[in-house]
Order: structure tokens, then sequence, then C-alpha cells
């Protein structure tokens, strides 16, 4: 698959674990399992794109082996998962400004002794529940693209299929609100957002590249400003859609 992570062709499981994946309406918990158990990425690479750490991604696979995708799935979450899917809850109803330690606690049911053990403040959670959110989106995004068809060149305007049908589902503005505010600062090294629009484009110039057409970059600046773009699709739906349509036709067509 081309992305920022690689699928394994023959994981246990794969048709459930990838189903949990696309699901726009599945706990985040239970996506970021799948792709763990879908990714044939390394333990390190995995435990820093989810924010969820390296003894995660081996439980995961652990449990993967042991009990099947069907279990994986269905188990409670852990009170590290507990506490990210509530804190991510959180930040998509109240933005980031609101978020407290005491209120993570209390909602999640779980001592602040043991929250502040794991993160050492807001900011700390607030900084996992972004890098998991965007790892999580760009997984979900790849998977629906690449299986829409097995045509390179179909697959440019899958893009933009996946992308409206986002705009409309029930995480858009939760994917928004856990979106790292975008930084223009001259160092960027630590800037989650610049990071996650750089493997987008990434994305995008590979099924360029697979498609072999002669503007692979023009289709990945495309691709990556709609995205950044998003909110404006959302509110000129057809017109954004038309108009994304129109340019990638005159992408392909480039001699």
């Amino acid at each position: 698959m081309t992305a920022d992570w690689v699928e394994r062709p023959h994981a246990d499981g794969h048709e459930l674990l990838a189903a949990a994946l696309t699901d726009w309406t599945a706990p985040d918990y239970v996506a970021v399992r799948a792709l763990v158990a879908l990714s044939a990425d390394t333990y390190d690479r995995l435990a820093r794109a989810t924010a969820m750490g390296r003894q995660f991604v081996f439980d995961v696979r652990r449990r993967l082996d042991e009990g099947g995708a069907d279990v994986l799935l269905r188990d409670a979450p852990s009170v590290t998962e507990r506490i990210v899917e509530t804190a991510a809850h959180q930040i998509a109803a109240c933005g980031r400004s609101d978020l407290t330690m005491r209120t993570v606690s209390g909602e999640a049911h779980i001592p602040r002794r043991t929250l502040y053990n794991l993160y050492a403040s807001s900011d700390a959670l607030i900084r996992t529940c972004q890098r998991r959110a965007q790892t999580l989106w760009r997984a979900r995004f790849a998977q629906r693209v690449v299986t829409a068809s097995t045509d390179a060149r179909e697959r440019l305007a899958a893009v933009f299929d996946v992308l409206d049908a986002w705009v409309t589902s029930p995480r858009f503005r939760d994917d928004l609100a856990l979106r790292a505010p975008p930084s223009f600062a001259a160092d960027t090294r630590d800037d989650d957002l610049r990071e996650h629009l750089a493997e987008v484009e990434r994305f995008a110039r590979g099924l360029a590249d697979e498609a072999r057409i002669a503007a692979p970059d023009a289709f990945a600046a495309l691709v990556v400003t709609n995205v950044a773009g998003a909110a404006a699709w959302y509110d000129r739906r057809e017109s954004a859609r038309a108009a994304a349509l129109a340019t990638l036709d005159a992408i392909v067509n480039v001699r």
C-alpha cells in the first residue's frame, strides 16, 4: 500500500481489521488497534505515529496472535486508551483550552496520580491526541483510496470521493478539532500539522507515480491543499469537488 504505513497483506482477520479501520463511526481506540494490527511497519515507528508507545504496539500484536482480530477489537479499552479517548472527546467537544487533567480524570474514572504518571501535563496529553488522530486519519484515508479501485488512475479521482465522504461523516468536526493549529514559525521540526500534511503529500505523490502521470508534484499539491482546506470544502461541497476534478483532469492530461 502506498502510504506512510505499509499494510501486511496476510494479516489474520484482515477483512475485519480493515472494516474497523475504515469505519468513520468506530471508536478511535478500536481503529488504532486495527491500524497497528494491519501495519507491517516497525514497532518504533508505530509507537511514535500512534503516540501510544512501543508496549502498546507489542500488546496489540500479541493479543491479535493469541485471540484473533475479533477478540482484539472487542476487548474493553485499557487505562491508556480510556485516557486518550476521553481527552480526545473533550477536545472535540470543548477545545484544547478547556482540557484539564482534573476533567479527564473524572470522565475516565482514573485517579489523577495515574494520569500524571502517564502524561506530565495536559499539553502532553493534547499532543498525544493530535498525533494519534492525524495518523489514524491518514490510515483511514489511504485505506479507503487504495481499496476504491485496482486502477491506478481511477484512484486519483477516488481521493476526492473519499475527501467528500469524510467532510460529510460524523468524524469530520472531531477530526478538525483534533488537528494541530498551523504554525508559521521558522523552526517547524515539532509541528505536527506540517508533518501530517507532508505525509499526506507523500501518499498523494505515490499515487501519482503509480498512475504514471506527467505532473505528480502538481497532483500531490492539489491533494494536500484540499486536505488542509477541508473546512472550506465542507462549505462549498459541489463547487469544491467539481473544481478539484477539473484540476485533476488538467493535471492528468499534461503532456
